[in-house]
């Protein structure tokens, strides 16, 4: 059917360096596509994989999987990482019913960072110096079990590529527990992972909602959030976003309630958990009402992909007999366009001005600034005076509207070009 493109069979994507991948129990592979739906390659497990995968994470390094558990409320999260063209799976963290907590989601993400070397590194070198994280305070290189975080190093100009575990910070940069293997240029990639998150529908025992807290290397329980905002998710993933100006760029962990996408800055954790913002995006049905299901999502450069079985296009809902992406951007651009006249009603007497007020904000309800707005009205006795008139700071663009002789509604209209 029109508008579809990657064709998948199961509810879970993610993608690395534009090819889209997702994990299939069926065919116990790891299927890898091209953007207009071509399989490209098929990765086999190496360990047989017997539940629905339910969403699925790219760490830049490692794949993540998650699944429902053995029993009725439990959960499974895989890490899988692909080795001489088989899919090889690394460790597996069952999160099992208990006294205190019983688990049932559809979302989860894994906290992930992506840096480079601040410098040469030479072979038999036991500090790394790095451009970002070491020296932030809110970064916890340890883990559970008090061992460091692995940092993955590589691949240099040689293809070769490490794993070494943090020691100790130092500034800007960390030791580690040992030495480099291989030689590494200034500016070659470094990443690594610290937690899961995952959207529970339970918060503890009590089927009110929480966003769990844990150890990505020991699976160990570390904390939970509770609130009705994190029951239901159904896609959300980790990422470098740049779109809030007030922040920079900033890391968050980001997921689909109803209509928007939210921003969580795990940063902050502390008794709650603060937002950087929130999108706006297009998963609505024709009829302006029903919410199209995001059943994952993944974001790459500044396209975001939403995993649907059916979109709106042109006015129109179209359904899909598979899983298929929708794009939202990441880039700022006009989404809505708000009118209001102070005062809205005045005399007729060619003398009474109205002031008319146009707000424009983006999809992150943000004011867009310096974007030229027209306004026209359908009364040939009345006058609009100063338009076309460039928003401010605050989004707003202002004009006057003098009055005509003639007793009638107005209507007014106000325009503003996307670029």
């Amino acid at each position: 059917m029109a508008y579809e493109n990657l064709r998948l069979m199961k509810r879970n994507f993610t993608v690395d360096q534009g090819y889209f991948y997702m994990f299939d129990e069926a065919q116990d592979n790891l299927l890898q596509k091209t953007d207009d739906g071509n399989t490209s390659f098929t990765y086999p497990f190496d360990t047989l994989m017997t539940n629905e995968v339910l969403s699925a994470e790219f760490d830049g390094v490692y794949f993540w999987s998650l699944e429902v558990g053995s029993g009725a409320d439990d959960m499974t999260i895989k890490q899988w990482k692909i080795d001489n063209y088989i899919c090889k799976l690394q460790n597996t963290f069952n999160f099992v019913e208990s006294g205190s907590h019983k688990y049932e989601s559809e979302a989860f993400s894994i906290e992930h960072y992506h840096t480079t070397l601040n410098g040469a590194t030479v072979s038999g070198s036991s500090t790394i110096y790095l451009n970002k994280y070491s020296d932030d305070s809110s970064m916890d290189f340890t883990t559970t079990s008090g061992a460091g975080v692995i940092l993955h190093i590589g691949p240099n100009s040689n293809g070769e590529e490490e794993d070494v575990e943090v020691d100790t910070t130092v500034s800007g940069g960390v030791t580690i527990d040992g030495t480099t293997q291989y030689d590494y240029l200034s500016g070659d990639d470094v990443n690594y992972y610290t937690h899961i998150w995952m959207f529970n529908n339970y918060d503890g025992l009590d089927s009110t909602g929480a966003l769990y807290k844990f150890d990505a290397y020991t699976g160990d329980y570390l904390t939970r959030y509770g609130s009705g905002a994190y029951t239901d998710v159904s896609a959300a993933t980790f990422y470098n976003v740049d779109s809030f100006a007030v922040y920079g760029n900033v890391d968050t962990l980001a997921y689909v309630k109803g209509t928007n996408t939210l921003f969580i800055n795990t940063g902050q954790a502390g008794v709650t958990l603060p937002y950087y913002g929130s999108m706006v995006m297009d998963n609505v049905q024709d009829d302006e009402a029903t919410v199209i299901e995001v059943y994952d999502m993944v974001m790459d450069d500044q396209n975001v992909y939403r995993l649907q079985k059916k979109a709106t296009y042109y006015g129109s809902t179209e359904s899909w007999t598979y899983y298929s992406y929708q794009l939202s951007s990441l880039d700022s651009f006009v989404t809505s366009i708000s009118l209001a006249a102070y005062p809205a009603i005045i005399a007729a007497n060619q003398v009474s001005t109205s002031d008319i007020v146009a707000i424009v904000k983006d999809q992150f309800l943000q004011p867009i600034v310096a974007r030229l707005v027209t306004f026209t009205d359908d009364n040939t006795k009345g006058t609009i005076i100063g338009s076309p008139d460039n928003t401010d700071a605050d989004g707003k663009a202002q004009v006057v509207y003098k009055s005509g002789d003639d007793a009638t509604e107005v209507k007014i209209t106000a325009v503003v070009e996307q670029t």
